[in-house]
């Protein structure tokens, strides 16, 4: 008998005998029942044996000696020269004449790479020192601008003080008044799979060819210090869906709750600082605490922060330090960290309104491309060791 009926055909039939024969009337013995599940296995049954595959060998090819031939990441120095005099000559010749790129040219390519590299996750960068006044909110714009315009991905500076930040005021509102205030009363709605990237801006404000988004603090001191850890790490959750790359400017209280939930989720310290004694000493304080920390709870994380930690040093105004005392405090700064990198003044980051990224000289986007840099490569190494983490478990 066949079984190809159409489904509504197949629904109505009623329960048929898998054989073509009917069954004898006179065969009264009663059906044999068959669970799912068989008491016990037949003494005569075969065992089937898999074979696993372990997919954490090594592979077959790792690449020990054709990396080394794939090792050159970009073509930079292929390109011709777009700057200096070897771009004049170049221009003037019509071509006939192309002498090589110069090195400042070179170092400058390379660093633009490093800043366009892409990670397995999204990234924080947090800038933190507990003193003010010493730009940290005017380094979040210089890097959220640096890595907006050159990396390619989507960059979020997030100021996260304990009371009222200045992020709103050093960037661009484009007639917004919201918050992160204004987001936490509607962050349920973006802790679900339907949440869009487009309504999520609606609560920040983008910086047009600047390419980077902020997330302002609250004018109200009140409510921002009802941003506790909790507040803090949902909304995190949350920009990390949307952002790959976070800039978390931060307060001067080092000990408030969403400063701390700021630190552990963080991949690469940034410290701003002058060259001045109560600046140094205020940032090697918090590399103490870190340190601390570290040794309290037997986490490396925080001492690993510190040691792969990145200094801006900024110029601040009032008297001068002379250059003993400078050298000085360079070292003591030099031994806890990995780098530090000099700012530049430029009047276009002094203004203490707007900083517009168009407006500044090249000197200073110069450092902060160096700065970005140096920054992309801790979170690669972040990167990969985390990875490598996973991989082994």
């Amino acid at each position: 008998m066949s079984t190809n009926w159409q489904g509504s055909e197949r629904k109505n039939r009623g329960p048929i005998s898998l054989t073509d024969t009917e069954p004898e009337e006179t065969a009264t013995e009663p059906a044999t029942i068959i669970h799912a599940v068989p008491d016990a296995e037949p003494a005569a049954a075969e065992t089937k044996t898999e074979t696993v595959v372990d997919h954490r060998e090594a592979p077959l090819v790792s690449g020990r000696r054709s990396a080394a031939v794939l090792r050159k990441e970009n073509v930079n120095d292929q390109l011709p020269p777009a700057t200096g005099w070897q771009a004049f000559l170049r221009a003037v010749s019509f071509g006939l004449i192309s002498p090589k790129v110069g090195a400042a040219e070179l170092a400058r390519r390379a660093d633009l790479s490093a800043i366009q590299r892409v990670y397995s996750r999204p990234m924080q960068i947090m800038v933190a020192q507990p003193l003010g006044g010493v730009g940290k909110t005017m380094c979040s714009v210089g890097l959220g601008s640096t890595f907006g315009i050159h990396s390619g991905q989507q960059t979020l500076v997030w100021d996260n003080n304990e009371m009222m930040g200045t992020a709103g005021v050093r960037t661009n509102a484009n007639d917004s008044t919201r918050t992160v205030w204004d987001l936490l009363n509607v962050l349920e709605s973006f802790e679900t799979v339907t949440a869009r990237k487009g309504e999520l801006s609606y609560y920040t404000r983008h910086q047009g060819n600047n390419q980077f988004s902020v997330l302002v603090a609250d004018e109200d001191a009140d409510r921002m210090k009802s941003i506790g850890a909790d507040e803090f790490n949902r909304i995190h959750t949350v920009v990390s869906r949307f952002y790959d790359t976070i800039i978390v400017d931060t307060g001067n209280n080092t000990r408030s709750a969403n400063w701390l939930a700021s630190i552990e989720v963080t991949d690469q310290l940034v410290i701003p600082t002058t060259l001045k004694r109560n600046a140094v000493v205020s940032a090697l304080r918090m590399i103490e605490q870190l340190e601390s920390m570290s040794e309290r709870t037997g986490n490396p994380h925080y001492k690993e922060l510190v040691s792969n930690a990145v200094v801006l040093v900024t110029q601040g105004g009032g008297a001068k330090v002379s250059a003993a005392e400078q050298a000085e405090l360079r070292e003591n700064l030099a031994s806890a960290v990995r780098v530090l990198i000099d700012i530049p003044y430029d009047g276009a980051l002094d203004t203490g309104s707007i900083i517009d990224w168009q407006l500044v000289g090249d000197p200073a986007r110069r450092a902060f491309e160096r700065a970005s840099a140096e920054i992309a490569e801790g979170l690669l190494a972040v990167d990969r060791a985390t990875s490598t983490k996973t991989t082994n478990r």
